[in-house]
């Protein structure tokens, strides 16, 4: 299991007070660090992820419960919730060239509400032979930075890593007409390695 350098900041001052406390005796605080050091570093985890699936299948960007599964006259959009206790490790649904990544300013509502929409985020827009992606990656509440791994542009391939989300967000992602949705309110995906969605081509041919 990996964890990403950004964890240090966070890391090791909590674990070097822990440390501390543990030497002058301190047992109840020790533990409480000792936990928190853990939990953090859960938080900046970053499993190998791979899909034997189709390539015109369309995975999650994201690891969290889906709020949200709906069609518009252009497409479908899913969203989906990060807790703080999901890997936050976010990746490219598809593969493709990666044509625009840009910052939005807004607010910082809970990530699960559907005012979310409107917090600060950064909009995603991924260019492929099954057509034009668009994926918002949206600070909430706890979450007030998006760390891009990635700029355009870049060809990104199927399941790569492209950003990381801290503390507690949400990932929308829009999808052409033609598009179908394999997944459901409620359900639970992780990034990478789930299908969200079917490209018309693998309709067809099912």
């Amino acid at each position: 299991m990996l964890l990403r350098s950004e964890a240090l900041p966070y890391v090791l001052p909590v674990g070097l007070v822990a440390a501390a406390t543990a030497s002058a005796g301190y047992e109840l605080a020790t533990l409480f660090l000792a936990l928190l050091t853990a939990s953090l570093g859960a938080f900046f985890r970053d499993p190998q992820r791979e899909s034997d699936d189709s390539p015109s299948c369309i995975l999650s960007p994201a690891d969290g419960k889906v709020v949200e599964v709906c069609s518009t006259e252009n497409g479908i959009e899913i969203a989906i919730f990060l807790s703080v206790f999901n890997v936050h490790v976010t990746r490219s649904p598809l593969a493709g060239q990666l044509i625009e990544w840009e910052h939005i300013t807004g607010g910082h509502a809970m990530a699960f509400r559907e005012q979310a929409s409107k917090n600060a985020r950064h909009r995603v827009v991924i260019m492929s032979p099954l057509g034009k992606v668009e994926l918002s990656l949206i600070a909430g509440a706890l979450a007030r930075r998006v760390v891009p791994f990635v700029i355009p542009p870049k060809y990104l391939e199927r399941g790569e890593r492209i950003a990381l989300i801290k503390f507690g967000s949400r990932a929308e992602l829009r999808l052409p007409a033609g598009y179908s949705s394999v997944v459901s309110v409620g359900g639970s995906v992780r990034a990478g390695k789930t299908v969200i969605a079917k490209a018309p081509e693998q309709d067809n041919h099912d």
